[in-house]
């Protein structure tokens, strides 16, 4: 049962994250740490031509996923920040306020995010039906409306919708030349 944690282990690790490794070649593993996720979390960036409110907006989500060392359900509140960034992006890309599927199937059919620009997508294999952002239509408002209407969920796999989330935002907005 989840609790406020008690002052003198605020600054403990969730015992949570102490069940997870890490591969490190060679059939060796090392036990997560807090360093590990700060690695990962500050790898997941926003491009310099992201306006500068989204890119504080989603500063919070990967503030989050660090501190999930701390308090492992931060995890999905920092997938939840993510998707609420993407929302926050495409609103302010398009000018428009509609429910969040819809603004997502614009930019898709808008061609602002596409397959290309997105790791994951590189890797589905043979000759899927849909698009992986035809898949993201349904799957992101899908999963932010479970999130923010109340759900059990409980995972660690914000790091990785950080990632999806962070290439969706960068695809939205233009690069700029001197930003690699």
């Amino acid at each position: 049962m989840e609790k406020l944690k008690d002052r003198k282990q605020l600054q403990a690790p969730d015992q949570r994250n102490l069940y997870f490794v890490i591969a490190e070649g060679g059939g060796r593993a090392k036990h997560l740490t807090l360093d590990d996720i700060y690695s990962e979390v500050s790898r997941i960036q926003l491009h310099d031509g992201v306006p500068e409110d989204i890119r504080n907006h989603f500063a919070q989500a990967q503030n989050l996923a660090v501190f999930s060392w701390y308090y492992y359900p931060f995890n999905v509140t920092a997938q939840f920040m993510g998707f609420v960034s993407v929302e926050f992006a495409l609103k302010q890309k398009t000018g428009k306020t509609a429910p969040l599927k819809n603004l997502i199937r614009e930019a898709v059919e808008q061609g602002l995010i596409t397959d290309k620009g997105f790791t994951i997508a590189q890797y589905r294999e043979g000759n899927p039906e849909r698009s992986y952002v035809e898949t993201l239509i349904e799957a992101m408002p899908n999963l932010r409306n479970r999130l923010a209407h109340g759900s059990v969920m409980l995972h660690n796999q914000s790091l990785s919708s950080l990632l999806i989330c962070a290439e969706f935002i960068n695809q939205l907005f233009e690069r700029p030349n001197n930003d690699q």
